[in-house]
């Protein structure tokens, strides 16, 4: 068994794209190249991503941002995760719990208030010129991926019955394959009034009006209401010092301080032989995914903008909760990473959570939902439970590395809880073992599954597997796991000025610098 062979870095001196599709990344570097901001190009290739890659992401969807501005020499969060519904109580289900697809399992979308958000403060191209890219895509079809397609192959049928998912996915009766046309002109228009418009067209006017009417109809719980009370935050990011190295994440509700915790506790083993460290890291990920139970509820008090190791180990004690019982489809998402020669970097990812998300597509815009709200509990003693406006607990895990008061890496990567092991992983092998990063990437990787099994990819450190089944942890070698290695993406600003850009071959990835 083997990994596909790992993409050569991009190198540039102006500026460095990677996302999760070619035509994204084009669209990223055009929109940088017509004098657009990292936010313009940001905007403009997750529309993109919304187009070509629903299984992950859609306008249905939400995300989350890190922005590093140079001007300021500040990091800023942009939290454009989706709230409950208001009708989203606990004793609005019954037995059978929350899902796992279908209607009622939509929150609030949020991908669209973030680009506004975003693009308010940092924008610098009129709104309209960011989503051309997006309706063309949308209006004229582009070629399935084989992402789509190996997604489509593996959905089952709580996904495939829901209404528009046959529509969109299955025109003529069959899965699209891979290069099949996927034409979206629903999508494409909705795209328009949005570019013409604005963000409030998207949550007060008619596609609004669409999703409620829609909700009503299959017997959802999202109102025009919940449309016209979403927000983006900004907000302070988390941070940990290893090593004159300043790692910084999304506060909770992401799970990003996990893996500042798993960091924190590596710190000590770094100068390790690597089949030593690679044994202690594992072991941490193992403990930290137990004792934090692998959730992190939406805290009412801020965190701190620096990471005290204790007292976010004793807050996350105090908001851990059981993961529900039952077995989950694996999730899915879309990253954005770029950097420009003014020392700007941006790390963002989007998201609809499982496969094509709740499968269910309005076919009056074109959007697919998400199935966010099934992140949530109905334990009434879970901070993590379901109330109206709440946001869900979010394994969405942008992170930017700092040293010397400037950007040093910044990444992202699908892979639900895993994000977080992958992270650690790339970051420990990019900047405290200082690989290239096309090799940092490309490095044989371990993984954990919700059970908390390890997999180890092929080429793995030789011994680790052994000692893990000696402790007792249950290991299966040379995998090939379609979901928890991730796919990361990555930009390493060196301190030459020069950009580099390295995409994650495990799924599909493209990186572009000039």
């Amino acid at each position: 068994m083997a990994r596909p062979a790992s993409r050569a870095a991009a190198f540039g001196r102006r500026r460095a794209v990677v996302t999760g599709h070619h035509l994204a990344s084009q669209s990223a570097l055009d929109t940088l190249r017509a004098g657009g901001s990292l936010v313009d190009a940001m905007i403009s290739a997750s529309a993109v991503m919304a187009v070509a890659l629903p299984h992950a992401t859609s306008l249905g969807g939400c995300g989350m941002m890190l922005y590093y501005d140079a001007a300021s020499g500040t990091i800023q969060a942009l939290n454009g995760t989706g709230r409950a519904p208001g009708l989203a109580r606990p004793d609005a289900f019954g037995d059978g719990g929350i899902g796992p697809r279908g209607p009622s399992t939509w929150v609030v979308p949020g991908l669209v208030r973030l680009w506004d958000q975003a693009h308010r403060r940092h924008g610098r191209l009129p709104w309209a010129l960011l989503l051309e890219d997006a309706v063309r895509h949308a209006a004229d079809g582009i070629g399935c991926s084989s992402e789509i397609h190996r997604n489509l192959g593996s959905a089952k049928p709580a996904v495939v019955r829901q209404p528009g998912f046959g529509t969109l996915f299955a025109p003529e009766g069959r899965p699209l394959a891979a290069g099949d046309l996927l034409r979206q002109p629903a999508l494409a228009d909705t795209l328009k009034r949005i570019a013409r418009d604005g963000a409030d067209a998207f949550y007060e006017g008619p596609i609004a009006r669409s999703l409620d009417a829609f909700a009503r109809e299959q017997g959802g719980l999202l109102r025009l209401d919940d449309m016209l009370a979403q927000r983006a935050d900004w907000a302070r990011p988390v941070s940990l010092s290893v090593r004159d190295r300043h790692i910084h994440v999304m506060p909770p509700n992401s799970l990003g301080v996990l893996m500042l915790a798993q960091l924190e506790a590596l710190a000590p083993y770094l100068d390790e032989p690597e089949g030593q460290r690679a044994y202690a890291q594992i072991q941490i990920a193992r403990l930290c995914l137990e004792t934090f139970q692998r959730k992190v509820a939406d805290p009412a008090a801020p965190w701190p903008a620096t990471l005290d190791p204790e007292r976010v180990a004793r807050r996350l004690a105090r908001v851990a909760e059981a993961t529900p019982s039952g077995a989950r489809d694996p999730g899915d998402t879309a990253g954005i990473v770029l950097a420009d020669d003014q020392g700007n970097a941006l790390a963002m990812l989007q998201s609809v959570f499982q496969p094509f998300g709740s499968g269910c597509v309005d076919a009056q815009t074109g959007i697919l939902m998400n199935n966010r709200l099934i992140e949530f509990d109905l334990d009434p003693a879970s901070p993590n439970v379901l109330g109206p406006g709440k946001r869900p607990v979010h394994t969405l895990n942008p992170y930017i590395v700092m040293e010397g008061g400037r950007p040093a890496m910044l990444g992202v990567s699908p892979g639900g809880v895993s994000q977080t092991t992958t992270g650690v992983q790339v970051i420990a092998h990019a900047c405290f073992e200082d690989m290239p990063l096309a090799e940092a990437i490309d490095a044989p990787r371990w993984s954990i599954t919700r059970g908390g099994d390890i997999l180890l990819e092929p080429g793995f450190q030789e011994g680790v597997a052994r000692r893990l089944r000696e402790a007792g942890v249950p290991v299966e070698e040379d995998s090939l796991h379609e979901f928890y290695f991730g796919s990361a993406k990555a930009i390493r600003m060196r301190p030459d000025g020069t950009l580099e850009a390295a995409a994650d071959l495990r799924r599909q990835a493209c990186a572009l610098a000039d």
